[in-house]
């Protein structure tokens, strides 16, 4: 982290060569980030922000300095995300939204290592039922709508996945975007598949848990 005096003086350095128009963008983008969190080129629609972020880096790190807050770079996975670095304003999950989470992660790493660079990955809503089942979740039962479709809707909010709700059939199409791979305190897949190990088997697990890095 900078010391507020250096921020301060890059950000003024930076943002004064700014063009009006790229102020206008640079403003929309920082409240992105603040809804948000992460911004991906995977996404169409954040793929010119993306790059945006890019381009002005420096101006955005120190923005994001002067309210304690770190401008996170992954370039191999095309994702940019700030992360609070005392640690506050982490999102807490329910025990539901947190395995679900945890479960479209584990899908995500087994399926991207088969898809080009360009490409997304992409599962089935069926197949997060059968990962479910098989770590024994519910007694190898379906988890409701009425539970699923909250979770779903929250990871598609903080650009995590995506898709089109067609009544959460078994063919829904889910879009994963690599910022899964940030969105928890969890470094390695190994760390992934423990924590779960801990939800089935009641190791400890309230009904609060996984922390999404946000606002």
């Amino acid at each position: 982290m900078l010391s507020k005096n250096v921020a301060l003086k890059q950000f003024n350095d930076n943002y004064s060569d700014l063009k009006e128009s790229e102020k206008q963008s640079f403003a929309r983008i920082c409240n992105k980030f603040l809804q948000v969190n992460f911004i991906t080129r995977k996404k169409i629609r954040d793929a010119n922000d993306y790059r945006f972020v890019l381009a002005y880096r420096e101006a955005f790190n120190s923005f994001f300095n002067l309210i304690d807050f770190s401008l996170n770079i992954e370039r191999q996975d095309e994702v940019v995300y700030i992360k609070n670095e005392s640690v506050f304003n982490h999102l807490k999950l329910r025990k539901d939204q947190s395995l679900l989470l945890l479960v479209i992660r584990v899908l995500y790493h087994g399926k991207r290592d088969f898809i080009t660079l360009d490409d997304n990955v992409e599962i089935y809503l069926s197949e997060v039922h059968d990962e479910l089942a098989r770590i024994g979740y519910l007694d190898n039962k379906r988890i409701t709508k009425d539970r699923l479709k909250p979770a779903l809707s929250l990871l598609r909010q903080y650009n995590i996945i995506d898709y089109v709700d067609n009544n959460l059939r078994d063919d829904t199409r889910i879009k994963i975007y690599p910022t899964v791979v940030y969105a928890t305190n969890l470094e390695t897949i190994k760390d992934v598949v423990d924590r779960i190990d801990e939800y089935t088997n009641g190791e400890g697990v309230e009904t609060e848990d996984e922390e999404i890095i946000e606002d």
